[in-house]
Formats: C-alpha cells, structure tokens, sequence
C-alpha cells in the first residue's frame, strides 16, 4: 500500500497531507505530522513518528524504504507506513461525514480526528518504540519495553491487546496477578514502568486519547531500595592485593578485575560505558565521554590507577577503537554486550570468593563504593552526584539510602549495647 500525498475531500475544500519536522540536532530524527488546509487556513495534527530526514521525500511527500526487507530500520518504516496511511484513511473518513452533515471547520475536523483516536496494537506500537530506541542504542530500555507489553498483553489472553484497552481495572488485575504470582515489588513496578512509559508515548503522539482517571495511579510503580552493600577501604585494598596474586594463566579472571577497578577509579563508571569507551574519548590526561543512560556529557581525570589499567590493555587493543577488549567481534550486537556483562559479573563473583569478600559483587558496586566512601571521607551529595553524572541530587540521595540506613542501624545497635552494658 502506498500512500497518497494529497488528499482532497467531496467539497474540492479541504487537503490534508504529510509534512516533515526538522530534527533538533545532528544524528537525530524529525517528526511527521499532518496539516490540513481548510479556506486557505491550516491546522497541524501531531502525531510523533520518528524519521530521519534521508528517509523522507519532500517531494513525493512518502517515505524512502530501502529494498532490503531484513534491515531492522526497513521494517520500521513500513510500520510506520501502514500507520500513516491509517491516519489519512480515517481522516478521509471524518470528511465524508462532515460534508454530509453540512458546513463545517479545522476545529471540528481536530475534534472529530481526536475523538476517533484508532486504538494501536500495544505489542505493534511497542515494537515501533524499541525500534526507536534501539536507533538511539538504548538497547536495554527497548528491550524493557517489548517485554512488558508480552507480559500484559499474554496477561490480558490477547496478542490484539489495544493501547486504548490500558485502564485503571486492568492494570490492577494485572497488579494482583503479579503479586499472586509471587513476583518482588522492584519486578512488578519494572513492568509497571514501561507500561505507563508506552502509554504515556501513545498519548503524547496523538494516538489514545487519555483516560480520565490514571490508570496507574494505585500501582506500585517505585522502586524499593534493596540492601546495597558497599566495599570499604580494606576491601577495595584486598581487591588491589589481589591482583598480584592472580596466576597468568587465569587471564579472564586479571581481566575483570581490572574493569572493575578502573570504574572505582573513574568515579563510578558503568560498565557499559567502560565496554564503550574509544581512544577517541581520550583527550591527554582526560576522558570525555557521554553516559548512554542519560545520554550526559562526563569529564574524568586520568588517575595514575587508570593509566596503569589502560597501558596493560594497550597491545591487546592495538588495532581496535576500543580501550578495553570488551567489545570483541560480535559484542557491539546487543545481546552479545549483555553475554559480556553476565560474564563479568560471573567472574566477579569468583573474584569476591578468592579476595575474601563476603558480599556480593558484580560491576554495579564499583560504582555505589565510589559514592559510598566519598560520603564517608565528607564530601557533600551534591558533588558526589555530579560526579556521578545524576540529573538530580534527589537520585543521589536515594543512591545513598542503604549507607545511610547501615549508619543509622550501627548508630542504634551501639546505644542498644550501651544501655545492656549499664
């Protein structure tokens, strides 16, 4: 099915076509949305689909399709299609019944649009949205998404669940099946999350019109603070000690001890950062690099510590882009960036056995020990989150929580020992 450029009603008085909105900034997408002209005035119906402006025919007015059917890009422009040329068939719709019943204007063409909203497929449009995001390279959100739809659309017994069908009565059912089914709080408000994330797209696109009420209003959609634990100086040593300990032979196990250390050091860094990091970020004795979670701009100084880590790696990554062998052949696809961090974190775990640790480790708490020890040497919460890269010291303070509730718990087991003493 193609799409028609230009559309004119029975009256010869009213067109309505697809336009295209310039991105932002460079490497990002424009938009689509349709004007309609009615007496040679106009009125714009948003509706948010991401597109390149290489992929839009100003022209012909359509999109550009490439011929390869494989390419995951191809696919979301023929989505895109089939729903653009929705749009234009509804709307052709609402005219026919406009003229019959007379005179008419833009606000009631808007109105009559937005009022017959078509109700999307929640597992189509949330294809649609990973796809988007799997362009940006947040893989990991993408792939949220598309699992939290599954969930509630095999919840709800209908691979045609609707957008629209998201009401308050279904997402508390669907609450209620969670927890009867024995899932933890953090997990029932991840698929809580990226629900209401798809919802709230399809609203702000146009697409749905939004309930009255929210549906997501009496549903736990926070996040419970597990306890954890950070290392204390003497751990961190006993980590470093070990690492001239560590038989040549084992050179997996020197290996992830290394990233480990080298994100301690460098305030924190994620370990999909770190996987990341190219010579090119690196500047003298500076690496400037963006988070791919917030998409933040970091500047980190070179530590003596971090010069010695990326000089061991120097020969192993001599012909790539990358500082660190991380990012091996067919680990820049996503699913082999997430085989390379569940194999760090297995070693981790081995790592923690030999060094005498007894909490768990993984690459998460390279980066909470940063930000733990820098509160315990003083430093006040709003360097220790710019530092960390957080938008907000609210966040750092919540990534604080579980140091301060240790405190807080050794503080009372102390004053509880006093007064058994007395």
């Amino acid at each position: 099915m193609t799409i028609h450029p230009l559309i004119i009603n029975i009256t010869i008085m009213t067109s309505f076509r697809f336009h295209f909105r310039s991105p932002d900034g460079p490497d990002k997408p424009g938009t689509l949305f349709i004007r309609l002209i009615l007496r040679r005035k106009y009125r714009d119906l948003r509706r948010g689909y991401p597109v390149y402006p290489e992929e839009w025919d100003p022209v012909r007015r359509r999109l550009v399709i490439p011929c390869d059917a494989e390419n995951g890009r191809t696919r979301h422009l023929l989505q895109l299609e089939e729903m653009m040329n929705a749009d234009l068939e509804r709307l052709s719709s609402i005219l026919r019944k406009l003229s019959a019943a007379g005179e008419y204007g833009l606000g009631d063409i808007v109105d009559e649009f937005n009022g017959s909203l078509s109700p999307y497929n929640l597992l189509s449009f949330s294809s649609l949205l990973s796809r988007e995001l799997e362009e940006q390279e947040r893989h990991r959100t993408a792939r949220a998404y598309r699992c939290a739809a599954k969930k509630l659309a095999a919840f709800a017994g209908s691979e045609d669940l609707k957008v629209s069908d998201i009401t308050p009565k279904l997402i508390r059912a669907f609450e209620r099946h969670l927890l009867d089914n024995g899932l933890q709080m953090n997990t029932i408000s991840f698929y809580m999350r990226n629900i209401r994330a798809i919802y709230y797209r399809a609203v702000k696109a146009n697409l749905i019109r939004k309930c009255e009420s929210n549906p997501f209003e009496d549903v736990y959609t926070g996040v419970y603070e597990t306890r954890r634990r950070a290392l204390d100086q003497k751990e961190m040593n006993s980590l470093v000690a070990l690492g001239k300990k560590i038989p040549a032979g084992k050179r997996n196990l020197r290996h992830a001890l290394m990233y480990f250390l080298f994100a301690y050091h460098s305030r924190g860094m994620s370990f999909i950062d770190l996987a990341h990091l190219k010579k090119s970020d690196i500047k003298g004795d500076t690496i400037r690099y963006k988070r791919r979670k917030t998409g933040f701009f970091l500047q980190v100084r070179i530590t003596k510590p971090m010069k010695r880590i990326i000089g061991y790696f120097k020969k192993e990554t001599n012909r790539s882009p990358y500082v660190f062998p991380i990012m091996a052949e067919g680990v820049s696809h996503p699913s082999g960036y997430e085989a390379a961090l569940n194999r760090q974190n297995r070693l981790l775990k081995e790592i923690s056995l030999l060094a005498g640790i007894t909490s768990s480790l993984s690459t998460h708490v390279a980066r909470h020990t940063w930000a733990t020890l820098a509160k315990r040497m003083g430093y006040g919460i709003m360097l220790i989150g710019e530092g960390l890269g957080h938008r907000d010291p609210k966040v750092t303070s919540i990534y604080l929580a579980s140091f301060e509730r240790s405190e807080i718990d050794e503080l009372s087991n102390r004053l509880s020992r006093f007064i058994e003493a007395a």
